[in-house]
């Protein structure tokens, strides 16, 4: 299935994986006995490695936007990466890193300290809050708190990050 995914358009694969998180998500609302519990059919143990695998390389990425370590986003995105950012500008892997190496794109902060995640074979999602303080072209991004959904693809035994997309919780002071 991955490798067909992977063989579609870059649109048709931001649909599919849009379709995924959102079987996803309505499959453990209808299935899980609580929030952020996998409903899935793999053993309790397995799926928590996933999540912990997932958890490590998501950590392993916030720690990259804060460093604005380029060479290890681009180990981390998939080489189909979609970024959509707050301002609604949609991204390409390429373009996003070229953002961030040419100091258009600057963080100064960047966590994560809640994520709600859903874990299937291939495909998983992550969704939750991130704090951060950023400037694009020199200016403060006028908010610090923001909601993501970020969509990860397995291709193999590796984990990517395929779509990225956040939206300003408030401005400011206020998340």
């Amino acid at each position: 299935m991955m490798k067909m995914f992977m063989q579609c358009d870059c649109r048709t694969r931001v649909w599919f994986a849009l379709l995924a998180a959102g079987t996803l998500a309505m499959q453990s609302a209808c299935q899980s006995p609580g929030p952020g519990r996998l409903a899935n059919s793999w053993a309790a143990s397995e799926a928590t490695w996933e999540t912990r695998a997932l958890e490590n390389l998501n950590d392993r990425l916030t720690r990259a936007y804060e460093r604005e370590d380029v060479a290890m986003l681009k180990d981390l995105l998939a080489d189909a990466h979609v970024h959509n950012n707050v301002f609604g500008s949609r991204m390409d892997r390429d373009t996003f890193l070229a953002d961030i190496a040419s100091g258009t794109l600057e963080f100064v902060s960047y966590t994560t300290p809640s994520i709600e995640w859903f874990v299937g074979d291939d495909l998983a999602i992550a969704t939750g809050v991130i704090h951060a303080v950023a400037k694009r072209d020199g200016n403060v991004v006028p908010a610090n708190a923001f909601r993501f959904t970020r969509v990860f693809a397995r291709k193999g035994d590796t984990w990517k990050v395929l779509l990225f997309h956040n939206t300003m919780m408030g401005k400011r002071g206020e998340g």
